[in-house]
């Protein structure tokens, strides 16, 4: 997690609301900070650029739904993934395995 209070504040909307993670203008609207402000807090904080820890995040929630039960369909898209093979293809990105 990020130290700055606005990519703080970023990190837990987009952790807190995966669906609303998509929209990476709201998330910087509503944290106080530009796109390009997180961005560059994200990459020397996190290592990560925004959009790839709000990929991370958004598979992170997949993953737990995956572990309770969820079936692929309803983890991908309760985690914002607009379909089975866009999470499918997200997740085999990330983890290497389907």
């Amino acid at each position: 997690m990020p130290l700055d209070q606005r990519a703080r504040r970023a990190a837990e909307l987009a952790r807190r609301d995966p669906l609303r993670a998509r929209d990476a203008a709201a998330i910087a609207r509503d944290s106080g900070a530009s796109l390009r402000t997180l961005a560059r807090l994200f990459r020397d904080e996190t290592g990560l650029g925004f959009g790839a820890w709000r990929q991370r995040a958004r598979l992170l929630h997949a993953l737990g739904a995956l572990a309770d039960g969820a079936s692929v369909t309803a983890a991908g898209l309760g985690a914002g993934y607009a379909g089975t093979s866009a999470f499918v293809s997200a997740f085999r990105r990330e983890t290497g395995v389907t």
